[in-house]
């Protein structure tokens, strides 16, 4: 009589779940990669969200005056100012912060001529002391336009 010999299940038991664990592996990496990029997505909008709100509010400085340092100082007056440019300092939260503390930098180069007022802004991440990354350049000009009062006086 012919002895009958019955192998475990074990062994294929034991491959299907090596299967299941490298599947939930991969699995589990693609979700840490889409999580870490939407991340990033949300700090790069919020980023281009406050660079659009204060270039906004810097084109209507200039817009609405002559375009002076002074005149942004008069009326966004946390800047730190040389001859014709301002630096304004942010945090990670886009709060006024010194330059020491600062995350982010605003620097404002003003300039006005009989016809253009003009003022370049430009936006840095400040990586560490050695190391500045731009985020975004802009020049905004305003043609100035004389009254006819005041070319008779």
């Amino acid at each position: 009589m012919k002895k009958i010999t019955t192998h475990s299940k074990s062994g294929l038991f034991l491959m299907e779940m090596i299967f299941v664990f490298l599947f939930l592996g991969l699995t589990c990496g693609v979700c840490v990669r889409l999580f870490a990029a939407s991340y990033m997505a949300r700090v790069h909008a919020r980023e281009d969200s406050h660079i659009q709100e204060l270039i906004t509010s810097a084109g209507e400085i200039l817009e609405g005056t002559d375009g002076t340092v002074q005149n942004f100082l008069a009326l966004m007056p946390d800047g730190v100012a040389d001859q014709d440019s301002i630096c304004y300092y942010f945090d990670k939260h886009w709060q006024n912060a010194s330059e020491e503390s600062a995350f982010y930098k605003m620097r404002l180069v003003c300039s006005a001529s009989d016809k253009v007022k003009e003022v370049h802004i430009t936006f840095e991440k400040l990586q560490n002391a050695n190391e500045e990354t731009s985020l975004y350049t802009q020049t905004i000009r305003f043609p100035v336009f004389s009254t006819k009062e005041e070319a008779d006086s």
